[in-house]
């Protein structure tokens, strides 16, 4: 029998997924409904067991709308609304091409990251 940790990973789909998208909700930037937005349209676009959206409170950017971030791009978009998140979906999430336009920053993650940070720490 599975234990209920092995249950919640399955349902939850870490097993399968390729990318999150972190999504600042706090008060001031309207995150909630950008990211049910998100959530709609990852799941018309069929991307629900390889991509995962977490609401996080602040991303520390308090500027230019909502803010998120995809990983393992490390893609951050600024001024995301619900009428724009079904774009940065089909285009990034999709088809992996980056919606320019509204990046202010990258930072992907990589093997390298884990081994400066442990040079770093060690």
């Amino acid at each position: 029998m599975a234990s209920s940790l092995e249950q919640r990973t399955s349902k939850a789909r870490i097993d399968t997924m390729q990318r999150h998208v972190l999504v600042c909700v706090d008060d001031d930037c309207g995150g909630g409904k950008v990211a049910k937005a998100l959530r709609r349209s990852i799941a018309a676009h069929g991307l629900r067991s390889t991509v995962s959206v977490a609401k996080v409170d602040c991303l520390g950017i308090c500027r230019k709308g909502t803010i998120a971030v995809v990983y393992p791009e490390g893609t951050w978009y600024a001024g995301l609304a619900a009428k724009n998140v079904d774009r940065l979906v089909s285009e990034h999430l999709l088809h992996g091409r980056v919606v320019e336009e509204m990046v202010f920053h990258r930072n992907p993650l990589g093997a390298s990251c884990l081994t400066d940070r442990a040079v770093r720490t060690g």
